[in-house]
């Protein structure tokens, strides 16, 4: 999926924080994880509550395979 990559920085931005002892910006990063998993899942049609179950990617993947367009 195109937008995969902000996964990856809130990712990196809640290991920092993780690392650095910033306990609630680890938790609400953790959260934001969530939403956004969430909400780019159901741009690709993933069932909601489904997005954070492997990578995104590979669900929008086998759903964009198995569409007859």
């Amino acid at each position: 999926m195109v937008h995969d990559w902000i996964l990856d920085v809130l990712t990196d931005l809640r290991d920092f924080a993780s690392k650095n002892n910033l306990g609630v910006t680890e938790r609400e990063i953790d959260s934001a994880l969530l939403v956004v998993s969430e909400e780019l899942a159901s741009r690709q049609g993933i069932a909601r509550g489904t997005a954070h179950v492997g990578h995104v990617g590979e669900f929008s993947q086998s759903l964009e395979s198995g569409r007859n367009t």
